[in-house]
């Protein structure tokens, strides 16, 4: 009777006199550990893609740990997405412009991170393959940040959280790469790969106008995606790091000059928005500070005033908020005119 060659028990033989090399313990242990290796062969070989998805992953985690009730797994609060880094309108284009960023790595519930880290998996192993690692990197960064910005440039009152925008984005990228870009693909590949990603788009836009569901930051994404694919393709296809770098450094650049017209558009009022939830939520010492750059930045705006002297006196000190309640009345003597501007404030866009 023959023995395993791992473990020595006794195997059976078969009708034709053959016996297996190892027992079924020993194999399933052996195929257990070929899976493994290969797991780990896949996230080798896409860093980018698998650090990506690490830090989406350690973010939803510690989303839930600090909500502390499983109610969260049927969709986290609004204060929530808002102290973990998501894209809030008001708060963005008041000063905290981080959130253009952290926002492509928030979820809102388990579905929404279940299906952008499926997506993401597959599109940035195709980038990764095309680009190179720290190309889709940069690509995730800079679109996510793209398509945050269309979407509260487009409503300064809009949410927008999810790596949906960066998808989006590294798709965007593939087809400029593809179509105008020097990629190492036969044509019949790269046919291919256009139109499955073309289906991708067009599916996941029209799904996108749908309630509940910020189609602007897909757009935002795919858009900006499109504008850096090529040139980063190019980039990455002549194997010249500085000329990566110069590319990205490029696309930074256009990001912010895009991103300084949408402040200048809506940061005044956003920075009022803040300081009236602050004082709503007697959050006084931060009301005064977002207040005193808006009526610095705007010092003919009476609602600023008003609303400072509001944030003053909730933080005991009558003195500056009497000065300011003076510096209002001088801007608009009527005092229910202020009121209805104020109540405009909250109630529509700007």
């Amino acid at each position: 009777m023959p023995n395993c060659l791992k473990c020595g028990a006794e195997l059976p033989v078969n009708e034709e006199g053959m016996a297996p090399v190892l027992c079924d313990r020993c194999a399933g242990r052996a195929s257990s550990r070929a899976r493994r290796r290969l797991s780990a062969g896949a996230m080798l070989q896409f860093p980018a893609t698998s650090l990506l998805i690490g830090i989406n992953t350690a973010v939803f985690l510690g989303m839930i740990l600090s909500s502390g009730s499983l109610t969260s797994f049927m969709g986290f609060s609004d204060q929530t997405l808002l102290r973990w880094g998501g894209n809030v309108g008001a708060y963005t284009l008041s000063g905290e412009y981080w959130r253009l960023v952290t926002a492509g790595f928030v979820h809102a519930n388990p579905l929404h991170f279940a299906m952008n880290m499926w997506c993401l998996w597959r599109l940035g192993q195709l980038s990764e393959r095309l680009f190179g690692s720290s190309v889709t990197l940069a690509i995730y960064v800079l679109t996510g940040v793209g398509g945050a910005m269309l979407s509260v440039g487009l409503n300064p009152l809009r949410s927008e959280v999810g790596a949906s925008a960066a998808v989006f984005g590294i798709a965007g990228a593939i087809l400029s790469g593809i179509k105008f870009g020097n990629v190492p693909l036969a044509s019949i590949h790269k046919r291919q790969i256009f139109s499955s990603l073309i289906f991708f788009v067009i599916f996941n836009l029209s799904f996108g106008m749908l309630p509940g569901i910020d189609n602007m930051a897909h757009l935002g994404g795919l858009i900006s995606g499109f504008l850096f694919g090529a040139p980063l393709a190019a980039a990455a296809a002549s194997g010249k790091k500085l000329m990566e770098w110069g590319t990205i450094v490029l696309a930074i650049l256009v990001l912010t000059a895009a991103g300084s017209r949408v402040v200048q558009a809506h940061g005044h009022v956003s920075q009022l928005r803040v300081g009236g939830y602050n004082i709503h939520d007697r959050n006084y010492p931060a009301a005064i500070s977002v207040l005193q750059r808006a009526a610095a930045s705007e010092p003919g705006d009476a609602r600023a005033h008003f609303l400072l002297g509001l944030a003053y006196r909730g933080n005991g000190q009558p003195d500056n908020a009497n000065m300011e309640f003076e510096r209002a009345e001088q801007l608009d003597p009527d005092p229910n005119s202020i009121e209805r501007k104020i109540q405009a404030l909250f109630g529509g866009s700007g």
